[in-house]
């Protein structure tokens, strides 16, 4: 796997942004909360759900799944992506929330671009960028599948250390149904005090939060059982003006050939 990167985690993670995904329908947080797009580094990728400006090496897949409670409701998350060549990454994800009274699935695809060129040496560290475009999808309970939203975000990362790094995310997220749109952000702080973990901090937030829900603060970690091949994650969520708290705690298989 490349330096300072585990290849993204669900895609939708960082295209949609916490709270866009039905927050005022019957599963309440969960649903609103939803995070829907290497050696053993400062990275970017599950847990986290903003995204690093590199991709998985050509050739190189791998499998991220996790499970999601707030309050009573719940959710099965199962994402994929593959290097499909230096630079470019191809993703997707698909949740199973519980209960399924108004959403029976939601999924997500998305491709990522972050050539080596785009790659900056600085006095702080090198400070990488990337592209992400993506579509997300929905199953009604009383229809089929159906495209939800599209996003197109900008990725940087900047990389101190093999134990620090920063990551922004910028760009835009637009609901298919009611046709609006408004401006993401997403920043997060990773810490690598240990080979054998790390910790991190982030914050997703947006400029139409009657739209897309208000900011959610995320802490977390994930602790390598295998480096660079298997770790197991744990995060903690609480988004504005709620008094719940989002729980994961998921896997991460790496580095699988095809």
């Amino acid at each position: 796997m490349q330096p300072h990167h585990v290849p993204s985690g669900a895609i939708a993670n960082s295209l949609v942004p916490a709270g866009a995904r039905h927050a005022a329908g019957g599963c309440g947080l969960l649903l609103g909360l939803l995070l829907a797009i290497a050696a053993p580094s400062a990275l970017a990728g599950r847990p986290l759900s903003s995204d690093d400006a590199a991709t998985a090496p050509a050739g190189s897949c791998q499998l991220e799944g996790w499970g999601e409670k707030a309050g009573s409701s719940r959710a099965w998350v199962l994402a994929p992506a593959c290097g499909l060549t230096e630079g470019l990454e191809l993703g997707g994800d698909y949740s199973r929330p519980q209960p399924r009274d108004e959403i029976r699935g939601e999924a997500s695809i998305a491709l990522k671009w972050a050539p080596a060129s785009w790659q900056l040496p600085t006095a702080l560290g090198q400070l990488s960028f990337g592209l992400k475009a993506g579509l997300s999808f929905e199953r009604p309970s009383t229809s089929g599948w159906r495209r939800s939203a599209s996003g197109l975000l900008g990725l940087a990362t900047l990389t101190l250390s093999e134990e620090t790094a920063f990551h922004l995310n910028l760009g835009h997220h637009k609901e298919r149904l009611s046709g609006q749109g408004g401006t993401v952000l997403n920043l997060a702080g990773v810490w690598m005090p240990d080979p054998r973990g790390l910790l991190f901090a982030e914050i997703q937030t947006n400029d139409r939060p009657a739209l897309m829900g208000t900011a959610v603060r995320t802490i977390g970690g994930l602790w390598w059982l295998s480096p660079d091949k298997l770790g197991l994650s744990i995060t903690a969520s609480r988004q504005n003006g709620s008094s719940q708290t989002l729980w994961t705690a998921g896997f991460g298989w790496y580095g699988l050939e095809f």
